[in-house]
Parts: structure tokens; C-alpha cells; sequence
């Protein structure tokens, strides 16, 4: 009898003890899955996942420039060091642009009302001046910055 009744009570504890590894792996499982589909993205992650349009040969110039002269202060989407540059063209003139980009602080030392307002903005820090940038490459930079948007 203590035979069967030890046999009974090995059968019954390995039952729960399977019963508790079916659990923990079903939960484990579960809570992996769960987690994919919550899985908060930022908006640059998503703006990434999103096709592209092919960019001309001008618009890769530009990237390319941007890339080399003026991501290490701005952004085009948001805020940096520097101003979002994404609409730059329907805020200020292409001939100001093009002043303001070749060479900043003589705009502001000219008492530009434009540039001295972007200078007391950013707390009075000079922008870089790019005087080998020319107006086609400026204008390459532009639209590259335009076209960001699509």
C-alpha cells in the first residue's frame, strides 16, 4: 500500500509540476508577444518606414551637402542648435538665404532685421558662415530640404 500510495503521489506532483511549466511558458510567450504590438515608435522611426521618392540628381547633392555643412546643427523636422529647417524657403527670400548662409554675421553686423531676430532667438549664437557654398549649391541644399517632406 505505501508502494501505490508513493507511485499516486509521484504521478500527482508531476502532473503539477508540468501543469507550472505549461503556465510560466505560456505566460512567458505571451508577455513577448504582447510587447510587439505595444511597442511605441518615435516619429523619425516612422518617417523611416515610409517609401521614398526617389530623389534627383540635384536632391542627392543637396543631401549630400546638408549631410557635410549643416547636420551637425540642424535638424530638418525639429528644433536643434539651430532653427527646423523644413520650410525655410516659404519663411525667408532665396537672396537672403543665400546672404545669411555665405556669411551671417555681417548680416547681423548690417542691422538685417531678419537676421538680427533669428540671432536674439537662438540666445545670440552665431551661425557658421559657408562663404564656399555657392548659390547652386545653396539652392541643391534647399530643395534637397524641400523634398524631405515626401
Amino acid at each position: 500500500m505505501f508502494k501505490e500510495l508513493s507511485r499516486t503521489l509521484g504521478t500527482i506532483c508531476a502532473l503539477v509540476l508540468a501543469m507550472i511549466v505549461v503556465i510560466f511558458s505560456t505566460a512567458f510567450i505571451i508577455s513577448g508577444e504582447e510587447s510587439t504590438y505595444y511597442k511605441q515608435e518615435s516619429p523619425e522611426q516612422i518617417i523611416d518606414t515610409v517609401p521614398k521618392i526617389a530623389l534627383t540628381e540635384q536632391q542627392k547633392k543637396g543631401k549630400s551637402l546638408f549631410k557635410t555643412n549643416c547636420a551637425a546643427c540642424h535638424k530638418l523636422f525639429k528644433k536643434a542648435v539651430g532653427p527646423v529647417l523644413y520650410g525655410v524657403t516659404d519663411r525667408y527670400e532665396k537672396e537672403w538665404l543665400y546672404k545669411w548662409i555665405n556669411n551671417s554675421a555681417a548680416l547681423i553686423k548690417s542691422g538685417d532685421t531678419q537676421a538680427v531676430a533669428l540671432y536674439n532667438e537662438y540666445n545670440q549664437a552665431n551661425m557658421n558662415s559657408f562663404p564656399n557654398l555657392t548659390k547652386e549649391d545653396i539652392d541643391a541644399i534647399l530643395d534637397y530640404i524641400e523634398s524631405s517632406k515626401n
